[in-house]
């Protein structure tokens, strides 16, 4: 019950930061630079993606991601949580989920890994010292699709999220 309580209370946070354009936390007259000179143009750029197809998503938003492997991408996830190679953490408090929890997302009634619709990144975006643009993930927050009893599209509750860098937010 827990777990359901803190995935409503994700979905809600979710809906919100999503819908909210959050910028870098770098105010636009600062400049930083990395130890290796690369300027930082985001240092924590948030934004959502939809990953498939559901009845609120424009069809033009799902062409661009026509390649993305969606399967693969989050089997890929859920492995290397398991085998310790990435920490899952709750979505609200921050804290790390065991394998044990995670396994009992994955367990949860109506939970699914092809429902995994949306997923929210933080990152940093560099320009490095040739001008290559480079975008590194702080961390990512997994976006289950959620829909009503009449099966009407809802909106997507938070999972939980990996982080990519130790100080990611």
């Amino acid at each position: 019950m827990r777990k359901i309580s803190i995935l409503i209370i994700g979905f809600v946070i979710v809906t919100i930061s999503c819908n909210n354009q959050k910028t870098s936390k770098v105010k636009p007259s600062e400049k930083l630079t990395t130890l290796d000179g690369a300027l930082v143009l985001a240092d924590s750029l948030i934004y959502g993606i939809t990953t498939q197809a559901n009845e609120n998503v424009d069809s033009s938003e799902i062409a661009g991601f026509s390649s993305f492997l969606h399967g693969e991408f989050i089997d890929y996830i859920f492995e290397q949580i398991y085998t310790g190679n990435l920490k899952a953490y709750d979505f609200l408090s921050e804290e790390e989920l065991s394998t044990k929890e995670v396994k009992e997302i994955e367990k949860a009634e109506g939970y699914s890994r092809s429902k995994v619709g949306k997923i929210q990144f933080n990152e940093q975006w560099l320009i490095d010292k040739s001008g290559i643009l480079t975008k590194r993930v702080n961390s990512m927050t997994l976006g289950i699709e959620r829909y009503s009893k009449q099966g009407t599209f809802l909106g997507y509750n938070a999972l939980f999220k990996i982080k990519f860098n130790a100080n990611a937010q």
